[in-house]
């Protein structure tokens, strides 16, 4: 896809999505096959013509997934809502941590493991907080005018 036009329409968005969804699994093979010759010839090795080794090329691979994940999530960001009722709740950069979190609600006394494993998600005034990995995202009411903490 060319980066100076890209999609307008959702079909389209939809579209490059599964284009770099494509590139996300070719970087995934290519970490599985440096990650195979590191288990047969350790992090170390390197080429008989030299070059770097397997660290090095499983650090690059790494970084190209990266980059090919963040692509996939940034078209997804617009598209991301939650629906609540006849309400659409909307996908914002707030993110807090388990521990933030605990402190907003009080919530000290648990630990984040057992606040992350009984939490996916947790409604608020201005919206609900979802769990993501283990950090919690704003989906927030796009007619709430209050602060991103919740009230």
């Amino acid at each position: 896809m060319n980066p100076r036009y890209p999609p307008t329409t959702v079909d389209g968005k939809i579209a490059r999505v599964v284009e770099e969804s494509g590139e996300v699994t070719e970087v995934i093979g290519r970490c599985l096959r440096i990650f195979g010759k590191i288990g047969r010839f350790g992090v170390d090795s390197t080429h008989p013509g030299g070059g770097p080794n397997n660290a090095a090329m499983f650090l690059s691979e790494l970084a190209d997934l990266r980059h090919a994940i963040s692509q996939v999530e940034n078209s997804l960001t617009d598209l991301a809502k939650i629906k609540v009722g006849n309400a659409e709740l909307i996908w914002t950069n707030e993110l807090v941590t388990a521990t933030e979190l605990k402190e907003l609600l009080g919530a000290e006394e648990m630990t984040d493991e057992d606040f992350l494993s009984g939490n996916k998600a947790i409604a608020v005034c201005a919206g609900q907080w979802h769990r993501e990995g283990l950090e919690y995202r704003l989906y927030a009411d796009p007619e709430w005018e209050n602060d991103s903490t919740g009230c």
